[in-house]
């Protein structure tokens, strides 16, 4: 058990200084910029897809003292390292992992309808897109299965409340097979957030909020631009660093 000031050290540090196994995968800012979007005052009750080391579940965990989150990883060695990071940040007793396969929650406890909000940053790596990762354990976090997707955006409808929501990050090129999973599952997408590498570039990535159940009805806020200069001189803008100040650890010359 970590003592008062060995928390408070761990909690100003965050999300540095967080366990993750070698040769698994690493978290990215994906995951910060999807516990933001995600809103975690708003609720009571989470499910974290794909939980990885923890770091959304534990965001999320800092900013609301009445939340309870619940990890659901296959990977026994980053869930391993979900529980040991909750531990260390003093929240292990709002933390439950679960160690299961997105597609067979039915058969892992979880109940039907029993979380406010579902948050995932899913594998969405096509398996012919680029070169796999050096290790098993990073290939799996990367590269989506065939199917994965709508096993993800499946297991979220079971998992959310009437009315709930269920947030995720996903490729913006890819929006389209997003929103139809979303369709087919009784989710309807009523906020959207496009990330940009730079105000002149494409969107690379687009943060989602479907509701169980809801009215059609979409709100597009305004786009988040993640950087500014050219070569060394590229940095973290403002405007991200005000939208999520977790990135801070990752901004040059600050």
């Amino acid at each position: 058990m970590s003592d008062k000031n060995d928390i408070e050290k761990a909690r100003e540090y965050f999300p540095r200084g967080l366990f993750q196994p070698e040769g698994t995968f690493r978290f990215s800012m994906d995951a910060l910029l999807l516990a933001r979007f995600a809103g975690a005052m708003k609720y009571r009750t989470a499910v974290d897809l794909g939980t990885g080391c923890g770091v959304i579940g534990l965001t999320m965990l800092l900013e609301n003292e009445r939340l309870s989150v619940t990890g659901v990883e296959l990977q026994p060695l980053l869930l391993d390292a979900a529980n040991q990071n909750a531990e260390y940040l003093g929240v292990a007793e709002r933390f439950c992992g679960v160690l299961t396969d997105v597609g067979a929650i039915r058969q892992s406890g979880l109940g039907a309808e029993s979380a406010d909000v579902v948050v995932s940053n899913p594998p969405y790596r096509r398996q012919n897109q680029g070169r796999h990762a050096a290790t098993q354990e990073r290939t799996c976090a990367l590269f989506e299965t065939e199917g994965a997707l709508a096993a993800f955006v499946q297991t979220a409808s079971f998992l959310v409340k009437n009315k709930g929501s269920f947030c995720c990050i996903f490729p913006s090129e890819r929006l389209e097979e997003l929103m139809h999973a979303c369709s087919q599952n009784k989710l309807t997408p009523k906020r959207l957030k496009f990330v940009h590498s730079k105000a002149d570039q494409n969107s690379t990535l687009v943060l989602l909020e479907a509701r169980k159940n809801c009215n059609c009805g979409v709100a597009v806020e305004a786009p988040l631009v993640m950087y500014n200069g050219t070569g060394d001189n590229t940095a973290l803008t403002d405007g991200a660093l005000a939208y999520c100040p977790y990135l801070e650890c990752n901004a040059r010359g600050r």
